[in-house]
């Protein structure tokens, strides 16, 4: 491992050196493309959702109306039996 290879750099020969201008420049301009990109697209966001609210807004479906008897579950087994007019329109389940 040879400690002075960066000052070998700094004293090369003008043939040996490399132009770096051309990389810095590909990078930077990546870098302000990608950077303009997420402005843009930061700055569009609450436009659209706008839109989108609005687009929701004028098709939304009606809401089917909740069983009341739902509210009377506390837990998995505890669904309440349906009334005999709704048991005597249902047909019997096999198991």
């Amino acid at each position: 491992m040879n400690l002075f290879l960066p000052l070998i750099c700094l004293t090369a020969d003008t043939e040996e050196k490399v132009n770096i201008t051309p990389v810095l420049l590909k990078f930077t301009g990546k870098f302000f493309l990608i950077f303009a990109a997420v402005a843009v697209i930061a700055l569009l966001t609450p436009w659209l959702a706008k839109k989108i609210d609005a687009f929701r807004e004028a098709h939304a479906k009606p809401a089917v109306p909740e069983d009341p008897r739902c509210k009377a579950v506390r837990g998995p087994y505890d669904m309440p039996e349906p009334k005999k007019e709704e048991a005597e329109k249902e047909p019997p389940q096999n198991e």
